[in-house]
């Protein structure tokens, strides 16, 4: 019995060996408001440990690399999202985001502060 979420799938070589290979999916949290001490909101998701931050009445998203409750270390700036505010949406677009941008058709470049 293979976990949820988890298929196998059989490949073969070109010299007719066969395998079976497992695929899992990306790793998922979210989407979660929150509010920093100021009272600002934001929606938080992450998917393949891509954390997406968009904070109320903006347009663009912050990337970064982690988990929701753990460490984060930035990755992009000022990622344009072209939706209406709401949790369901950042999920919509990380996914589509993180899938491009893990297939290489992306090619933004990574900016890391310090």
């Amino acid at each position: 019995m293979l976990p949820p979420g988890v298929t196998a799938q059989e490949i073969s070589y070109r010299s007719g060996r066969k395998q079976v290979i497992y695929t899992a999916p990306y790793p998922s949290e979210g989407p979660i408001l929150v509010q920093d001490l100021l009272g600002r909101q934001a929606w938080m998701f992450m998917y393949a440990h891509f954390v997406f931050t968009w904070a109320e009445g903006a347009v663009q998203v912050q990337v970064s690399h982690g988990t929701l409750s753990g460490p984060k270390m930035p990755l992009w700036k000022g990622i344009s999202i072209p939706a209406y505010w709401s949790g369901p949406a950042l999920a919509e677009f990380g996914r589509a985001w993180a899938l491009e941008q893990m297939s290489g058709g992306r090619g933004t470049p990574a900016a890391v502060s310090i």
